[in-house]
């Protein structure tokens, strides 16, 4: 268990060293002034922290969750690797594509689940108010039974008149 432990330290750390000395040599080439360059360094670090969070919390690396992270780094990653081809594709647009896609899945997500609660809501406020207009009835049949054994709860009719 130690020596996975370390591994992984040892490839976080390696991973933070190359980017710390890709992030220096962009700034020394004064590249840092470009809005989706920008972009994408705060993206990567928002990134970062969650993965650090999710690590912290002791999910592995390789669970759903942390999936959805890696995708996104691999999705950031794009207009960085499309720019070293110079297949003379322009796919500076994959962040905001990849963004735009996020923004849109989030916003059917949050009304689907608002849907969700307001139906619950619907239906657990008319179950909770159902039994409060028979509550008077259920008590008095549990707590005052008629004699023979009939109660007010069961009997729809009173019982027959003994001769």
């Amino acid at each position: 268990m130690r020596a996975s432990k370390w591994f992984v330290r040892a490839l976080a750390a390696l991973l933070l060293a190359s980017h710390g000395w890709l992030l220096a040599s962009q700034w020394s080439a004064g590249r840092l002034s470009e809005p989706g360059l920008l972009v994408r360094w705060a993206a990567a670090i928002v990134l970062a922290v969650a993965l650090t969070a999710l690590y912290r919390s002791g999910v592995s690396l390789v669970s759903r969750k942390s999936m959805v992270i890696w995708l996104l780094a691999a999705l950031l990653h794009g207009p960085a690797i499309a720019s070293r081809t110079g297949d003379g594709f322009d796919l500076t647009a994959l962040p905001e594509v990849a963004i735009t896609v996020v923004l849109q899945t989030v916003a059917i997500a949050g009304a689907l689940t608002l849907t969700a609660l307001l139906f619950t809501a619907l239906v657990r406020r008319r179950i909770l108010d159902a039994p409060k207009a028979w509550s008077f009835v259920t008590i008095l049949g549990h707590t005052l039974p008629l004699s023979d054994g009939f109660s007010a709860v069961v009997s729809a009719r009173p019982p027959p008149a003994a001769l």
